[in-house]
């Protein structure tokens, strides 16, 4: 089986961040990629967030507003549906990829979930400062 998308980028990131922590951290994996994926990604999304509001809008008046929104909508529909697609269209590879690369896997739900709390989150906020 092929490695699953960004392998390599993913293995070198967990063990930079990995390798230097305490035994009984290691020794949590699953807990830790999950941790780590959700952390990683719900940080930069949020700092890109911060960055459209604070220093894109002044390059492209309204994007903050205007399309930043539509976009994470986009990407909560896309990062919803991925999985799902991916298992549906491919079931053994799916299978495959969970039971051969379980920390991988256990990664890219922390991704997913982190990605997504971080769009609701954002959207829900502008809604609050609508009313």
């Amino acid at each position: 089986m092929p490695k699953p998308f960004l392998y390599d980028r993913v293995d070198k990131l967990y063990h930079f961040v990995m390798d230097p922590m305490p035994q009984f951290i290691q020794e949590r994996d699953v807990e830790s990629a999950f941790l780590l994926g959700f952390v990683g990604v719900y940080g930069v999304v949020r700092g890109l967030q911060w960055t459209s509001k604070n220093a894109y809008d002044k390059i492209s008046p309204r994007f903050h507003e205007n399309i930043l929104p539509n976009l994470e909508k986009i990407c909560i529909a896309g990062m919803a549906i991925a999985p799902f697609a991916y298992a549906a269209l491919d079931p053994q590879g799916a299978k495959q990829i969970i039971s051969e690369h379980p920390v991988y896997t256990f990664g890219m739900v922390g991704v997913y979930v982190g990605s997504l709390t971080a769009a609701i989150q954002d959207l829900k906020n502008r809604k609050k400062e609508d009313y």
